[in-house]
């Protein structure tokens, strides 16, 4: 297949930085890397302030629906940029791409982005599907997931891309451990459990709570630190007051900060059933940070399934995770030999430079499909 570069947009409106800007920020550069020209369009004040401290330009759209105003808006930059492709993964996204390929042709790339349970809000319907040119997953378990509850999505042309991460760029990123926890007031001994998302239900930040409250009884001292915020915060941190379990509560973090708190950590803790492909497994895996997680959603494919890289809990349970938690905190040396595994999983499995090279492919394949009832 020759290679023809193509003029991208990469269109969010997420309000916030981790998942959705951090991907774009990466896909961006690289697409850049390989010839393409890329413009990102984004909707929120705090992702756009972050793309600005990485020297990355953006165009701001203002967004309050999926009316004519934002779809004039989207359409001039899509003009002044002669745009060719845009990538969503935002319903609210797709929604306004589908209405400007109603007044400039162009080709959808749905990067398919909808965690949770079915019977939410839908990611699709007839009418947006027909307008995309393909979906792109970013595991097989998303894929399989969203055919099984939108079979319209089905009947487009699929591409499977997991995340790709440059390992040593992200453990540079993080400040010195012993640094952290000084600040924190906790000592080089103290044992730390972190947890760290978007605290909404389908995450079950509750069960690491209450893991440390049960690992607690066999022994185990640990601190807990959650890095995050959302819904559900203020409900955990009731939770581990009643519990009696020392917490720490990071609230949002800045990119590096996030990082160094995950590197400061003995144990991540990742209960989440939910994930397409987490970025801070990804993370935890190139600090060296030891992994406890489910054996659910995008995690296996990540992480492997012989558990080498990390202690893979079979029921999600907080009893599971509380075991796992006391066999880790006795095991130092597995605890290392894990994170060591990880770090070598990540570097040989999912480097950037391979995602990368498929979002390419991607492009010269979307190219070709004809633009249908365009």
């Amino acid at each position: 297949m020759s290679h023809r570069p193509f003029r991208v947009m990469l269109l969010t409106t997420a309000a916030h930085w981790r998942g959705s800007g951090l991907s774009y920020s990466k896909i961006s550069r690289g697409l850049a890397e390989r010839g393409h020209v890329v413009d990102l369009v984004v909707a929120s004040d705090a992702v756009a302030e972050q793309y600005a401290t990485l020297g990355i330009p953006v165009h701001r759209l203002e967004v309050r629906g999926t009316g004519p105003r934002e779809i004039m808006a989207l359409l001039a930059i899509a003009r002044a940029e002669s745009t060719e492709i845009v990538i969503v993964d935002k319903p609210r996204d797709l929604r306004l791409a589908a209405w400007l390929s109603m007044l400039r042709p162009i080709r959808i790339v749905i990067r398919y982005n909808k965690m949770g349970k079915p019977g939410r809000s839908r990611f699709v319907d007839r009418w947006t599907a027909r307008r995309a040119s393909a979906v792109l997953y970013q595991s097989a378990y998303i894929r399989d997931k969203a055919h099984a509850e939108l079979p319209l999505l089905a009947q487009l042309p699929t591409y499977v891309v997991p995340n790709g991460y440059d390992a040593p760029a992200i453990a540079a990123s993080a400040s010195p451990p012993a640094e952290w926890r000084a600040r924190h007031g906790i000592s080089p001994a103290e044992f730390v459990v972190l947890s760290a998302g978007f605290a909404e239900e389908d995450k079950r930040f509750d069960r690491s709570v209450e893991a440390i409250r049960l690992a607690a009884l066999e022994g185990v001292r640990a601190t807990f630190v959650f890095c995050g915020d959302g819904p559900c915060r203020g409900a955990l941190e009731a939770r581990a007051r009643d519990a009696g379990v020392r917490a720490v509560w990071l609230g949002m973090q800045s990119p590096s900060d996030a990082l160094t708190a995950i590197g400061a950590a003995d144990v991540l803790l990742h209960p989440s059933s939910v994930e397409i492909f987490g970025n801070v497994l990804a993370e935890a895996m190139a600090l060296r940070t030891t992994i406890i997680a489910t054996r659910e959603g995008g995690n296996v494919e990540m992480l492997g399934a012989d558990g080498a890289t990390a202690m893979l809990v079979e029921d999600g349970c907080a009893e599971s995770f509380a075991s796992a938690l006391a066999e880790s905190y006795a095991n130092p040396d597995r605890r290392t030999a894990l994170a060591a595994a990880a770090y070598e999983r990540l570097v040989s499995t999912f480097p950037l430079s391979l995602m990368i090279d498929r979002y390419d492919d991607m492009l010269q394949g979307v190219a070709n499909v004809p633009l249908g009832s365009q």
